[in-house]
């Protein structure tokens, strides 16, 4: 999923699906933090010295505000481990059958809920923004190109990816990697009607397809398939080869059950490629076991580092330790292992969905004036307000995101009367939350609003509401005519 951006910094507009199990999706697998650390299972930095890379990043960023801020997360994460640890030490000899019982029955009732007869596609657009650009200016193909800005970059080509330069990096670090890199600024223009042809395309095989962001789809394509002869994998290589004759972009897919292995499909043959893991037990298991955790949705760099401290290092090393993770984790926490392990997701693909939150964040130069603040305030909370208007969606829960020039992060959340989607009132309440941490320098602002619900549904209260209060006028005239 691609990152929005404006001309001044990163402008984030997402919808947020998944979060990191344990903590904030913000900290790193070493003691010593490094800036942005590599992922060499990345599409394109398969063959980057992540070491290296890495060791590059943290000569950069040391002694900066940024790299004492992440050592201090990292000492929280170092915290909540060795209590994990401890409580396991305590535990280990104890007399697990009860909890082993409880576990089954939970596998058991788990496993009844298992549909094995959709055909789920998980779409994802190969490095789309930078993609974009190279169709008008076809000589970046070939050269080391980013996307974005200094602050931050939304994506890279492949090219660049060779040096260690990917998505949500700071430019500044980008350029000390790859001193030739190009960096072009955002264009959203481009990319939302390059996004409408893609999506023009995916309406042909599922009216009903469900859009993550511009450049990532999820479809299903059951209903599709019982109208032809083809097999799901060449239903998907139509698609990908129809988006590419359309719009001159690739695709990566994959095609599973359920929505979860969809989107772990697709990273197995990125760039322009598709994995289709059959609708059988046992093809999933097989495929599920080997698995890296962090290859799960949902598992960010934190829950690996905790996971790996419990000696899970892969989905398949939760089924001979599910009593003692039962014993060690939230409910929550261990249900969503479970469902790993066993390779369980949503089928459920439709565009109505209701997520948990939207919200838009920009980072910039530091600011710490109140005017200025209030300024970049009123332009989050107008596109906010655009995106809310565009998926027809209200909230009642709004939240601030702040992070000073220490790069400490806070967050304030404020639970309203009723529902609001207009700039104005999302402005009026995270001013309100604003105007508690002043003074302040910062370097980032966000506003989210969550515990969404559907402006149709409220419309259709609204009109309940008023035909309520005209039947009550009706019969009120009604009674005194009587008299």
């Amino acid at each position: 999923m691609e990152y929005n951006e404006d001309d001044d910094g990163l402008l984030s507009s997402q919808i947020v699906e998944e979060e990191d199990l344990f903590l904030d999706d913000s900290h790193h697998d070493q003691d010593i933090p490094t800036n942005s650390p590599v992922k060499s299972t990345s599409a394109g930095l398969q063959a980057v010295d992540k070491n290296k890379i890495n060791e590059i990043i943290y000569e950069i960023s040391k002694g900066t505000p940024f790299f004492e801020n992440e050592r201090k997360k990292d000492a929280a994460v170092t915290e909540r481990i060795d209590a994990l640890l401890a409580k396991h030490e305590k535990i280990k000899n104890d007399d697990l059958s009860n909890e082993l019982i409880v576990v089954d029955k939970m596998m058991k009732a788990l496993e009844e809920e298992r549909d094995l007869s959709q055909h789920i596609i998980h779409i994802d657009m190969d490095a789309f923004y930078a993609s974009v650009e190279e169709l008008d200016q076809p000589h970046l193909k070939n050269v080391p190109m980013a996307v974005g800005g200094m602050g931050m970059l939304c994506t890279s080509n492949y090219e660049a990816r060779k040096f260690g330069v990917r998505s949500a990096m700071p430019g500044y670090i980008a350029v000390k990697l790859c001193p030739e890199l190009k960096i072009i600024p955002l264009n959203f223009t481009k990319y939302r009607a390059a996004s409408q042809k893609v999506r023009a395309v995916f309406e042909r095989y599922d009216p009903h397809f469900c859009p993550m962001s511009l450049d990532e789809a999820y479809l299903n394509i059951t209903n599709f398939l019982a109208s032809t002869t083809k097999t799901p994998a060449e239903v998907v290589q139509e698609i990908r080869d129809r988006i590419c004759e359309e719009t001159g972009l690739t695709a990566s897919a994959g095609i599973a059950a359920n929505k979860t292995l969809a989107k772990i499909c697709t990273d197995m043959n990125k760039p322009n490629g598709q994995f289709y893991l059959e609708n059988n037990l046992n093809d999933i298991r097989d495929f599920v076991r080997p698995l890296s955790i962090r290859k799960i949705p949902g598992v960010g760099r934190v829950t690996e580092r905790v996971l790996n401290a419990l000696k899970v290092n892969t989905c398949g090393d939760i089924y001979p330790q599910r009593a003692m993770l039962y014993k060690l984790l939230s409910e929550v926490s261990f249900n969503f292992l479970l469902r790993a392990h066993m390779g369980l997701g949503s089928t459920s693909v439709d565009t109505q969905y209701i997520r948990k939150s939207i919200s838009v964040e920009r980072t910039f130069r530091t600011l710490s004036s109140r005017t200025d603040l209030y300024i970049k305030l009123k332009d989050i909370s107008r596109k906010l307000a655009q995106d809310l208007e565009g998926k027809k969606l209200c909230g009642k829960t709004i939240g601030l995101k702040i992070k000073l020039t220490s790069f400490e992060v806070k967050t304030r959340a404020k639970t309203l009367p009723g529902n609001i989607f207009k700039q104005e009132d999302i402005e009026k309440y995270a001013g309100q939350l604003l105007e508690k941490e002043l003074p302040v320098s910062l370097r980032l602002m966000g506003v989210r609003l969550s515990t969404l619900s559907s402006r149709d549904d409220e419309d259709q209260k609204g009109v309940k509401r008023v035909n309520k209060t005209c039947l009550k006028t009706k019969q009120t005239k009604d009674t005194s005519n009587v008299f």
